[in-house]
């Protein structure tokens, strides 16, 4: 049953305080909560579009504002303030914008997409923050990595305490920042470090996101965070599994370049077979997103092999026409899989 947004949750109150009653038992109300849908209105839409134009103008204001540094260096040369204080200040106003945050979150429940986008405030005044802080100890001789883990820190507390989807993810983005950097300073600007290349190393790195992902799942206070986790930790890993299948675990670009692509077929053949067994994993398990992405890896992937090995061997035309009607195949396979789904599900609803 498709309803509206403000139906679904005056519904879903209902549910629960019918199973708090004893009413219904938890069975009947999860079956229950399954079978309603949000629609989607155009409203919706055109305030979606709104805000992302606004955070589009808010992210170029702020980089023409603050990010060139220009005004802000003029006034603290102007009255002589240091860099630590610069970042205090900013601090303050941060704190101050993640109280005026909750504020609104409080008095504006209904509206999510425009909490969030007050949101990029707090990103932005924290990362001034953390940059004047970073450049008053002078970056620890160019070792961005504390103060990155600093900044995923401080989004991940903001985020737990605001339940903001959008600092959480900055959160994960900066984690990942502070990986590629203190891998980096480990290395000591080499191209390895304990023998693998940044590919490997962020492979290796999205793994690590991928399973904590699941383990957020299970933990409570963290279960609202827990879909942007999945998102972003797969694309995280099949982007760096990806670029693994083209270099390898190859030091250099210019190494990379003397070497005949043919020599990395183990490193192509692995991220192949692996994208298969995770399509028919999310397949078995129903996870929609991951295997959507998947298949747009997998067809990232081919695109990929082909302009590896066939490029200057093959006919295009000819390779392009059996590639569509593989893919027709694949398409008229999963169509006739959803079909049965729908049935059995239909049945099952019957049966309730």
């Amino acid at each position: 049953m498709e309803v509206e947004k403000r139906e679904a949750e005056v519904i879903e109150k209902a549910i629960q305080a019918w199973r708090a009653e004893g009413v219904i038992d938890e069975v009947a109300a999860q079956k229950l909560t399954k079978h309603v849908r949000v629609k989607d209105s155009n409203a919706n839409v055109l305030s979606l579009y709104a805000f992302i134009s606004a955070v589009s103008c808010g992210l170029l204001a702020f980089g023409a504002l603050v990010m060139d540094e220009k005004w802000i260096e003029l006034l603290r040369r102007r009255f002589g303030f240091s860099e630590i204080l610069v970042g205090v200040c900013f601090a303050i106003i941060t704190l101050l914008f993640v109280y005026f945050s909750k504020k609104r979150i409080k008095k504006n429940v209904y509206s999510p997409a425009a909490n969030e986008t007050f949101n990029i405030t707090i990103i932005l005044s924290l990362i001034v923050t953390l940059a004047y802080f970073g450049r008053s100890i002078g970056y620890q001789n160019g070792n961005y990595a504390p103060l990155l883990l600093v900044a995923a820190s401080a989004f991940g507390i903001a985020a737990w305490y605001l339940r903001s989807q959008l600092l959480w993810a900055t959160m994960l983005v900066a984690l990942a920042g502070w990986w590629g950097a203190q891998t980096y300073y480990w290395s000591g600007d080499a191209d390895y470090v304990m023998g693998m290349n940044y590919p490997l190393r962020f492979t290796i790195f999205g793994v690590s996101l991928v399973l904590a992902s699941f383990a957020v799942q299970h933990i409570k206070a963290l279960q609202h965070f827990a879909k942007v986790t999945q998102v972003i930790a797969w694309v995280l890993f099949l982007t760096a599994a990806w670029t693994l299948s083209i270099f390898g675990n190859n030091g250099s670009f210019e190494e990379w370049q003397r070497i005949r692509q043919g020599k990395f077929w183990f490193w192509a053949m692995s991220f192949s077979l692996m994208l298969i067994g995770l399509i028919f994993y999310a397949f078995r398990k129903r996870d929609d997103f991951l295997r959507d992405v998947c298949l747009v890896f997998f067809l990232l992937n081919i695109y990929t092999r082909y302009f590896e090995y066939f490029w200057d061997k093959t006919n295009k035309g000819l390779f392009f026409a059996i590639l569509a009607f593989s893919f027709w195949g694949v398409g008229r396979m999963a169509e006739r899989w959803r079909k049965k789904q729908l049935e059995n599900a239909t049945k099952e609803t019957q049966e309730e």
